[in-house]
């Protein structure tokens, strides 16, 4: 028996399992370049073309959308609404702005 595996030229008598060899091959090194290279560059075109959630429902314009109000930032840890949601499993709002704080705002859309 003998595999020559460079052997690309033939007739299909000749080589068939060289042929789905390589196009099987070949098949999956384009599949494993769309999945894992491709896909991180639409996030960078959806971005430039203004098609992102925070560029189509800006914060300031929408801030008691759902995407909004379950966020929360891996890298710092805060969360959107400042002083905690009225619901963990299906929240409608931040909780008020308790009595006697200073500051006005139930949102931090800076975290976005």
């Amino acid at each position: 028996t003998e595999l020559p595996l460079l052997r690309v030229c033939g007739t299909v008598q000749q080589n068939p399992h060289m042929r789905a060899f390589w196009a099987s091959t070949i098949s999956f090194f384009l599949a494993f370049l769309g999945w894992f290279a491709l896909a991180p560059l639409g996030l960078e075109v959806a971005t430039s073309m203004g098609v992102c959630e925070n560029q189509l429902y800006p914060p300031a314009d929408n801030p008691k959308r759902v995407a909004y109000l379950k966020y929360k930032s891996l890298k710092t840890g805060q969360t959107y609404c400042k002083y905690g949601k009225n619901d963990d499993v299906k929240p409608t709002d931040c909780n008020p702005v308790p009595a006697g704080t200073v500051d006005a705002t139930q949102y931090q859309p800076e975290v976005l």
